[in-house]
């Protein structure tokens, strides 16, 4: 939808003014976008959609489609954008490593008896059921069979007395 340039909502007139005094970096598409992203916000919230918006940055020079357009805003407008974290934390380089715990030697007692987690007794139970089902099946598969009802006797041969 079209909007005249002098009957624009004021959200976007200041949208539009600020976009093209930044004209020189249009072709930074996001960095575009991130920087006015206040500005799309309030043009948004008044109930401008945005293709409208879009399609007003276009007239003012924005080269991006509105796919581009659309992907970015969705990025920038996540909720959780604040949790985000685009930068690994690592750790100090001169940070003493812990050392592994010594192993208890093979047969000595611990103190306490662990209990196997639920998920891993879910999936013995499991592993035992489908043993069980696959024996039957192979029982039954014996019986499908077919039994041999020819069975031929012992060959005798010619006796040469």
């Amino acid at each position: 939808m079209y909007i005249a340039h002098d009957k624009r909502p004021a959200e976007l007139k200041t949208l539009t003014d600020l976009f093209s005094t930044r004209i020189g970096a249009s072709f930074l598409k996001s960095r575009a976008l991130k920087a006015l992203l206040p500005e799309l916000k309030n043009a948004h919230h008044i109930g401008l959609s945005w293709k409208e918006i879009w399609e007003a940055l276009k007239e003012c020079g924005y080269v991006g489609s509105y796919r581009q357009f659309a992907a970015m805003i969705r990025k920038l407008t996540l909720p959780d954008q604040k949790s985000r974290r685009f930068t690994k934390s690592l750790t100090p380089p001169f940070v003493e490593k812990e050392k592994p715990k010594p192993i208890a030697p093979i047969g000595a007692t611990t103190s306490g008896q662990k209990e196997k987690p639920e998920w891993q007794t879910q999936r013995e139970q499991e592993m035992a059921r489908l043993d069980r089902e696959a024996e039957l099946n192979r029982q039954r598969e014996a019986q499908l069979q077919p039994r041999k009802v020819f069975k031929p006797s012992v060959f005798v041969g010619r006796s040469e007395d």
